[in-house]
């Protein structure tokens, strides 16, 4: 999988906070957008606010998402934060169905407590935003992990405020794609069609080395070790 740009911390100015009503004006809330709003609600407290942008990135060469519009949502549970996407399964005009397919999200208990200031500068934005917008220019992953399972790939963080441990050599952070989430559907029924709920989940330097050396057997493992420890899907610093 390709990496789209090379976000560094500042390059966040851009964000900024909006309502959510606001932000979803150009979303059909009759259509996937408010079944996916449920699918966050059951699992805990959403934000009133989203992450959007001033300046809409496809504006300054980022890829185009289904209805143009760019947000992050934040769904607080007890023991964890949620940073998702919101807007890449937008229903579009030019083509039926739910956009792309999915929407990606970044779960950690790191991110407990933080407001909004802090969530926007984060490293962990920064991954789930480049992630994102890797899922647009490839016009979804569902496909891919359909046919591959999990996934994995390397996300360029020098620059922000990343644990060097986390870090390569390169400045990339290595990242699995789609480990199940316990007790989760992975998937949401919307009047558009099937939307999947997929996770990023950023590894450690140990843990990319073995997905470098042993591919798609170094993730099966990986993930079966994660999923019997407790960390499943959530990305633990």
């Amino acid at each position: 999988m390709g990496l789209f740009g090379r976000k560094k911390k500042d390059d966040h100015a851009g964000a900024q906070q909006a309502n959510a009503a606001d932000a979803a004006v150009d979303a059909d809330h009759d259509g996937s957008h408010r079944e996916i709003d449920d699918y966050w609600a059951q699992i805990g407290d959403v934000d009133h606010d989203v992450i959007t942008y001033l300046i809409n990135p496809m504006f300054q060469g980022a890829p185009a998402w289904p209805n143009t519009r760019q947000a992050y949502r934040v769904v607080r549970t007890p023991n964890t934060v949620i940073i998702a996407s919101d807007g890449l399964a937008d229903a579009s005009a030019d083509s039926p169905g739910p956009g792309f397919g999915c929407e990606v999200y970044i779960e950690s208990p790191a991110l407990v407590g933080a407001e909004f200031e802090q969530l926007r500068s984060s490293w962990m934005f920064a991954a789930i935003e480049n992630f994102a917008q890797n899922v647009a220019a490839m016009q979804g992953i569902s496909g891919h992990l359909r046919q591959y399972g999990v996934a994995s790939m390397e996300l360029p963080l020098d620059g922000t405020d990343i644990p060097e441990a986390l870090l390569t050599e390169h400045g990339t952070a290595g990242a699995l794609i789609g480990i199940p989430a316990a007790g989760r559907a992975a998937q949401v029924a919307t009047a558009d069609g099937p939307v999947d709920i997929v996770p990023l989940t950023i590894i450690g330097a140990d843990e990319l080395s073995v997905v470098l050396e042993q591919g798609q057997a170094g993730r099966d493992s990986i993930v079966s070790t994660r999923q019997q420890d407790g960390r499943g899907h959530v990305t633990v610093v």
